[in-house]
């Protein structure tokens, strides 16, 4: 009992110590940028609460469950404004984070102290404070490698059960991790000496998720939207790797680091993992153990099959967010091994700290630690949004309006008081490719032309453009739209009030 408290207290600690070194830095960060797929998780999130099945009468490509759960942030927490939805959303991010490192270090000890606090202090290089699938799963995700890395040989029962839970919650957050998550089930099964028992336990527990997600008969719908699209259509138009590069990229991604020929800091700190994991796989194979060896290369290899060169940043990084959290996992992991051996081991050991010290500090200075003034964020990279979407909210006042935007732009959806044109919310290049897309939309334009439109290309509504109204604003002409035989039902009063916000219709 005591040494139960003991670690209880610890684990409190150490999570206080990185809550102090990072809330600040993620506090001032709050509003740094306006990122699309955080705006996708709460626009579309939002439909839910108002009733709206996913995949039924919202396309979206992406698991159900981070939509789930911004739609209950947002019952509880209620925001009437953009300011306060995406600053609940981050603030939930800091709050999800701190509990499962509390959970790490009380279940796992000092190690995953050190994981989680590289990942804090770094992770905000590849937008891991935003409320992102990505971002969801890096915790969940490194409790369960821990969680088997630690198995013992009388197994708990209770925290396997939790562990087959976690795991298919997982399976429904984020799609490029089901190889992962695949393998692991496996080994759950095959390591039982009930096997049978376990693969119905595993089974039972994807049914009840099913149905809970799709007890409303949208399964065939979430297969056609996340499945079908996706890999018949999405992937192969989107992708600028064939399958085969991208798995050899993966599989080598720890070698391949060192001869990029662009730079970044992260980069840069990924090489300093590499490096440590290379020194790392040297002294474990020299031990004979081969097997871990090589479990912690497929680990990598799994986690890191949706492959995104590691010199991106920002926009293009945060895909890697599973491998690399995975990464400094596997490198922290294998120094404890390493500071408790003696002579060239632990002198190999200090080393990898040292690098990663001074990887981490560099990184921490340049974009966690840099003071920012949220207001002024706020106002670079939401006051637009805010603007378009009460110009949105203004023309629906006097009657119901249907608004359609291509490529994106979600927050002329969220609270706005207009309808979705289309079951689609958003229209990238890649759906006018997409056949079943393209001829849902053609079908919608020739039976009745969306009120208000946004447009910034001209591949679905572009031949239609010539209907509608298009509205300057300070003199320049933007790319809102009004349908022309609707301005007679827009008010004088509404009219007037567009013009504070600078808005006019040519």
């Amino acid at each position: 009992m005591q040494t139960l408290i003991t670690r209880f207290l610890q684990a409190i600690f150490l999570t206080f110590v990185i809550a102090v070194l990072t809330i600040p830095g993620f506090r001032s960060h709050i509003f740094f940028l306006n990122f699309v797929d955080e705006d996708d998780n709460i626009v579309i999130a939002n439909y839910v609460t108002e009733g709206q099945e996913l995949y039924r009468d919202v396309y979206t490509q992406h698991q159900p469950l981070p939509f789930y759960l911004s739609a209950s942030l947002q019952s509880i927490t209620q925001p009437d404004n953009i300011l306060l939805v995406v600053k609940r959303h981050r603030e939930f991010m800091m709050l999800w984070s701190l509990i499962w490192i509390f959970l790490l270090i009380f279940r796992f000890g000092s190690p995953l102290f050190f994981t989680a606090l590289i990942l804090e202090l770094v992770k905000i290089n590849l937008l891991g404070n935003l409320f992102l699938a990505e971002s969801l799963v890096i915790y969940p995700l490194i409790y369960i490698l821990a969680y088997y890395l630690s198995r013992p040989n009388k197994v708990n029962h209770l925290e396997d059960w939790l562990i087959s839970i976690l795991i298919w919650v997982l399976i429904f957050a984020l799609a490029p991790i089901w190889p992962l998550l695949g393998v692991l089930l496996l080994v759950q099964i095959y390591t039982s000496s009930n096997r049978i028992y376990v693969f119905s336990r595993i089974v039972l527990i994807g049914i009840c998720f099913g149905l809970l997600i799709f007890g409303r008969g949208t399964l065939l719908d979430f297969w056609h939207d996340v499945v079908y699209i996706n890999y018949q259509f999405y992937i192969p138009l989107t992708s600028t790797l064939g399958t085969a590069e991208s798995l050899y990229k993966a599989f080598i991604a720890p070698l391949l680091v060192f001869f990029n020929e662009s730079s970044s800091a992260l980069l840069s700190f990924i090489q300093l993992l590499s490096i440590g994991f290379l020194l790392e796989l040297y002294f474990l194979i020299k031990d004979k153990q081969v097997l871990r060896a090589f479990a912690w290369v497929i680990i990598l290899f799994l986690a890191n099959i949706r492959y995104i060169d590691p010199s991106e940043t920002l926009y293009g990084a945060f895909h890697m967010l599973p491998w690399f959290s995975v990464y400094v996992f596997t490198v922290v992991t294998e120094l404890k091994r390493l500071w408790f051996s003696r002579g060239l081991k632990q002198l190999t050991a200090k080393f990898i700290i040292i690098l990663l010290v001074i990887g981490t500090i560099s990184l921490a200075s340049a974009s966690l630690w840099d003071k920012r003034d949220p207001v002024t964020d706020f106002y670079i990279n939401y006051s637009p949004l805010v603007d378009l979407s009460k110009v949105v909210e203004i023309l629906s006042r006097d009657s119901e309006q249907a608004v359609w935007v291509e490529p994106v732009f979600y927050w002329p959806y969220w609270k706005t008081g207009a309808k979705q044109y289309s079951e689609m919310i958003n229209y990238y290049g890649w759906m006018d490719l997409t056949p079943p897309m393209k001829n849902t939309l053609n079908d919608l334009l020739v039976s009745e032309l969306p009120t208000i439109v946004w447009a910034k290309t001209q591949e679905g509504i572009g031949p239609y453009l010539t209907e509608y109204y298009q509205f300057r604003r300070d003199g320049k002409l933007v790319d809102l739209y009004l349908r022309k035989d609707k301005l007679n039902s827009i008010s004088p009063d509404s009219l007037q009030e567009l013009s504070y916000y600078r808005f006019e219709i040519n």
